[in-house]
């Protein structure tokens, strides 16, 4: 990939905006300094079923100036690398090698993607049978992500399948340019054994459905997952759920945290925010502030 300016992208969770807002939306981040947004994951579901809705994104763009930076990848049991189903595996990968196609057309430079969980999570499937999976998913998607110079970028989540360690399995077995992390801080953070911090707290879900009935933490993630950081997901929460509130709602330390991405991560290609818009009646500028005091800078 070719080198440039650290690019940070915003997300919002458009699938609650109607199309008919698309343009207003964007008009907006354009007057409040946006230059890049992410390509959510839902927008990507969308197309896969309707292709005309890229002539309706790419519209809204232009009218307010705006790009894309990222995408996120769909996911869940159906979407993730590690779908097990033979016939939803053959059109999994398709999905994906689309959407790989789709990222290069609207300007993306890297595509998070999941491993998955639902096989771990409710049939106890061993790391070792998701990785054959994992790995057979990868092998047939980096070719299109050679064609079209853009970076897999495999996100850690706070499921067995999904810790910092897996990732790292699957960027060391390729060892490939293109192939590396989506360091997800918010996820990170549930995980992490800060001071005080009391397993019972988990949801009793967390605790006995993802975990079996003991909750194993990681404390290092993002120095296991640093060296191969391409992009990041950028939100708080309480250390306990997946909140993905706005830096300052929860117990994320964002000075330290800025300090880490900024200065040691040596792949970094984009800084992406995930924090809920939408869905938690946040105003746009309110959005922009609470990033800005971390993160001044903004390609």
């Amino acid at each position: 990939m070719a080198e440039s300016q650290l690019q940070f992208s915003y997300y919002f969770d458009w699938h609650h905006c109607p199309d008919q807002l698309l343009n207003s939306g964007f008009a907006q981040c354009r007057d409040l300094g946006i230059k890049k947004l992410v390509f959510v994951d839902k927008w990507i579901e969308r197309l896969l079923q309707e292709p005309k809705f890229a002539a309706v994104l790419k519209l809204a763009a232009q009218s307010g100036n705006i790009s894309f930076g990222d995408m996120h990848a769909p996911f869940g049991e159906c979407f993730d690398l590690a779908a097990a189903g033979c016939e939803r595996r053959n059109d999994m990968i398709k999905d994906h090698i689309r959407a790989l196609g789709y990222a290069s057309d609207f300007g993306c430079r890297t595509y998070t993607i999941h491993i998955g969980a639902f096989d771990s999570v409710f049939f106890a499937t061993p790391n070792d049978d998701i990785r054959k999976l994992v790995v057979d998913s990868l092998e047939k998607l980096i070719p299109y992500a050679e064609k079209y110079d853009i970076a897999i970028a495999v996100e850690n989540a706070f499921e067995r399948s999904n810790t910092p360690h897996e990732v790292m399995y699957y960027v060391n077995y390729f060892n490939h340019r293109l192939v590396g992390c989506c360091f997800d801080n918010g996820h990170a953070n549930i995980m992490a054994a800060t001071p005080g911090k009391d397993r019972n707290l988990y949801s009793s879900y967390m605790r006995n459905t993802v975990w079996g009935g003991e909750v194993e933490l990681c404390d290092n993630a993002f120095e296991l997952m640093a060296p191969r950081i391409f992009t990041c997901h950028l939100h708080d929460n309480n250390g306990y759920s997946d909140q993905h509130s706005v830096p300052g709602n929860g117990n994320v330390n964002w000075e330290e945290l800025a300090e880490k991405l900024l200065n040691h991560a040596p792949q970094l290609i984009s800084l992406q925010t995930e924090a809920k818009v939408f869905a938690e009646g946040l105003s746009f500028s309110e959005i922009v502030k609470r990033y800005r005091k971390y993160f001044p800078v903004q390609a």
